[in-house]
């Protein structure tokens, strides 16, 4: 098994110091009161280029020799390793060419394509891409920058580990996102080795999930969808380097769903105020779906915030319907003049607001003395669905709410 020295991942900190952010390591006190933990984050999504991969890109770049420079580097990505090069390529003065998969977002192509890097689509996720990638290579005499099996790529992750234990020597546990594991196994190889007792927990999305069936040596499942949320950590498997470094330096892996990790964006967003991706918000939804996963002072890392802003809204849609605070009602009207503006005037009174209405007069249970109608409401609580819903009953409606 290859040795993550704690030396060179402070060499790689000394070494990356004042090009990339030192994070915000903050607690969140109403997290901590609604979960019953005691959560931290640490917002890797404020680095430049809105993801903790600039760590090991750069560091990766800065080791290259002056004719590995000369050549440039080539890279598969679904996006943010690939950004991370193509801004520290740019400011260095060193060719990048980036393989991205088909379904990456449009955010991350076109952000990766104004570093200035080359960018070709191919490959229906990462691991297609890398083929690709490392034909490039040889064709080129380009440098593989590989985004996670790669010890300086490694190392240069690590640093967050030496940074939270600056910010924070109290820490108890760290919950990390993971793909192919090279994010995980800096932090851990790092925090391992200054502070023995800190627990390091995984999390994967239960669609992309072999390093969870690694862990607790369960058959893996290689066949899986090509669509999720977390397309940041939807890798086959961990690589070479990162899979015996999982077994050997972590405590505990956890899986979560697409559900619950479009909940904890939703929550990131409202509670905390931070834009985070599918990836990034990996280790909150952990907590939140085990809360038995953290242990003490915990710290949660939000990997990255490149979200593509139709998926965010989805996402946002979404949430506010699994809270009811976006709901259908089916009301049933008398068929008279007049009859749509009495029932709007009070759930205006309701301090309800009225997103749509549908009206189909021939259709669903209509009759003529009576007209179903299909209202969406927007309201300002999980409760006044409820309340909405006995008012418009003792004024003589028939309401109930339709099924989402």
């Amino acid at each position: 098994m290859t040795e993550i020295k704690l030396d060179d991942i402070r060499a790689a900190h000394e070494r990356i110091k004042g090009r990339i952010v030192n994070t915000q390591f903050s607690r969140s006190e109403t997290l901590s009161s609604q979960t019953g933990c005691d959560l931290s984050f640490k917002f890797e999504n404020h680095q430049f280029t809105a993801s903790f991969k600039e760590r090991g890109a750069l560091n990766k770049l800065l080791l290259l020799s002056d004719d590995q420079r000369k050549h440039g580097v080539v890279a598969a990505s679904a996006g943010n390793h690939a950004q991370a090069l193509a801004r520290h390529g740019q400011l260095l003065g060193i060719p990048v060419h980036v393989v991205m998969p088909k379904f990456t977002p449009n955010t991350k192509v076109e952000h990766t394509k104004v570093f200035g890097a080359k960018v070709t689509i191919h490959g229906e996720n990462v691991d297609g891409s890398m083929d690709l990638a490392q034909d490039l290579s040889s064709e080129y005499s380009y440098t593989l920058v590989h985004p996670f099996d790669d010890i300086d790529v490694i190392e240069g992750q690590g640093t967050i580990g030496i940074e939270l234990l600056e910010q924070d020597d109290s820490i108890d546990t760290i919950v990390v996102p993971i793909g192919g594991g090279g994010l995980i196994c800096g932090i851990a190889a790092a925090v391992k080795q200054i502070k023995p007792s800190v627990r390091v927990i995984g999390v994967q999305v239960d669609t992309f999930n072999t390093a969870y069936a690694y862990f607790h040596r369960l058959d893996p499942t290689e066949h899986r969808s090509a669509l999720t949320i977390a397309e940041g950590i939807a890798v086959k498997r961990p690589g070479e380097v990162t899979r015996p470094l999982l077994m050997s330096l972590l405590d505990d892996v956890v899986q979560v769903t697409e559900q619950e990790i479009e909940t904890a964006i939703f929550t990131l967003l409202e509670i905390e105020k931070t834009v985070v991706e599918g990836a990034g918000a990996a280790s909150l939804a952990a907590v939140m779906a085990h809360p038995d996963v953290a242990h003490g002072r915990t710290a949660l890392i939000v990997s990255g915030g490149n979200i593509e802003m139709m998926t965010l809204s989805a996402v946002l849609q979404r949430g506010l319907v699994r809270k009811n605070r976006l709901v259908r009602l089916r009301v049933v009207l008398p068929d008279v003049p007049g009859s749509l503006a009495k029932l709007a005037q009070h759930l205006g009174l309701l301090d309800s607001n009225i997103v749509d209405i549908v009206h189909r007069r021939t259709f669903h249970s209509s009759t003529v003395g009576a007209q179903p109608l299909d209202i969406s409401l927007h309201l300002c609580s999980e409760e006044e669905s409820e309340f909405v819903l006995d008012s418009l009953r003792k004024q003589g409606y028939e309401a109930s709410i339709l099924v989402n």
